[in-house]
């Protein structure tokens, strides 16, 4: 949802330039080698071609159904109608983004996978601090100004009232921040270990292209949804009441705020369409 909610003005500019950027931040973790980092950006190139081509429509039209649900009450089932809708997405994304990423995760070398593994701790510290330090009430508040901040760049300002749906949705949720960081190490551990085996430099012999391809994107469906039961039923648990706040949040909105809601969707759907010109 957060994703949902950001500024449509840097929409256009942020996707155009999406290959440098994703360029970037990937080499921070892994510190490509001077052949790695040309071809990572050129199948970054190559990725956005394809999304432009094949992954636009489709976002363009989750958000007209999206836009047609703004003026009124919705249920949750509506809400993850429109969420289910996205996850057919981001999966055909991993699908693709296996494929063109494989020959390079086949290339990476132990030096480079510890250097992941100092990255992630350095960052694991970073979450932590963020949100998992402080009190209850502090950390209650916290997530409750920054959802109030991404709502009001959607609907405009939230009211007290408004503000105190979110409080209590946050109070009521089953998400822990100390759960939470458990399995987000626990996550980084089974990914460390799948990335060394797809190292033709680590495993011998060295898997063949295609069985890189397919560990690679098993490896990334799993942070959608994940292999284990019990973390499967917890991801599901938290998507099902995710959709119920959004549902409960969105039937307080006045209608002027809706109105916004509907013409900020409008103003993403002409960005997308504008992106698949190009």
């Amino acid at each position: 949802m957060s994703v949902i909610l950001t500024g449509c003005s840097a929409v256009r500019l942020g996707y155009n330039n999406l290959p440098d950027i994703a360029s970037w931040w990937l080499d921070s973790y892994i510190d490509f080698s001077d052949t790695q980092g040309p071809q990572a950006k050129a199948a970054l190139q190559k990725l956005q071609t394809w999304h432009r081509k094949e992954e636009l429509p489709a976002i363009a039209e989750l958000l007209v159904q999206a836009q047609t649900l703004a003026p009124q009450n919705i249920t949750s089932e509506q809400a993850c109608k429109i969420w289910e809708g996205a996850q057919v997405r981001i999966e055909s994304f991993i699908q693709e983004s296996s494929r063109l990423a494989a020959p390079v995760v086949s290339q990476l070398s132990a030096k480079q996978l510890k250097h992941l593994e100092k990255e992630w701790a350095t960052r694991n510290e970073d979450w932590k601090k963020q949100w998992v330090q402080g009190t209850p009430d502090a950390r209650i508040k916290k997530r409750v100004d920054l959802a109030a901040e991404r709502f009001n760049s959607f609907y405009g300002d939230l009211n007290l009232e408004q503000r105190q749906v979110l409080k209590q949705q946050f109070l009521q949720s089953t998400w822990s921040p100390e759960a939470s960081y458990q399995r987000r190490l626990k996550r980084q551990q089974e990914q460390l270990m799948a990335l060394q085996a797809m190292s033709s430099e680590i495993t011998k012999p060295a898997m063949l292209l295609p069985q890189v391809e397919k560990a690679l994107q098993s490896l990334i469906l799993q942070s959608v949804r994940p292999k284990d039961a019990g973390d499967l039923s917890k991801q599901l648990q938290l998507e099902q009441q995710a959709c119920q706040n959004l549902a409960q949040l969105h039937n307080t909105m006045s209608p002027a705020q809706r109105l916004k809601a509907q013409r900020k969707l409008k103003d993403y759907e002409t960005d997308v369409r504008e992106l698949m010109k190009i």
